[in-house]
């Protein structure tokens, strides 16, 4: 009886470790639709507490209107370079590595380059791929 019990938990445990998987792995954070929204999203919450716990006027919400565009326009900026940075980065230890393994780990590198440019190209919703070899 006490093993069935220790079986059901490690069956519930491995359930549970199954859907926060999922759940990590479908994040919408990729889609650059969701993350658009989002952002706007994030905005309009910040703009709505500012105008309340600073007792804003609409004229003054409406003189710092641009403040918060600029605000959005630059997260999205840094957000793009950010993104940029990380291929350069992986581009840069993709090259280097590339000289250091046989040619026959060279092949299976390409191959897992390709499959994981394909999962990229996927969660991002992009056409074009970055050269990795």
């Amino acid at each position: 009886m006490k093993s069935l019990g220790i079986i059901a938990c490690l069956t519930c445990l491995f359930a549970f470790g199954g859907v926060c998987g999922y759940a990590v792995s479908t994040r919408p954070w990729h889609n650059a639709a969701w993350r658009a929204h989002w952002e706007e999203h994030w905005l309009e919450a910040r703009k709505y507490e500012d105008a309340q716990r600073l007792n804003l006027s609409p004229r003054q919400m409406e003189q710092l209107a641009p403040l918060y565009d600029q605000l959005l326009s630059d997260i999205r900026a840094i957000r793009e370079e950010a993104e940029r940075s990380v291929v350069q980065a992986v581009l840069r230890q993709n090259r280097v590595m590339a000289q250091q393994l046989t040619p026959e780990q060279l092949k299976k590198w390409n191959k897992l380059s390709e499959e994981r440019r394909d999962r990229w190209l996927q969660s991002n919703g992009k056409s074009n791929t970055p050269q990795v070899h």
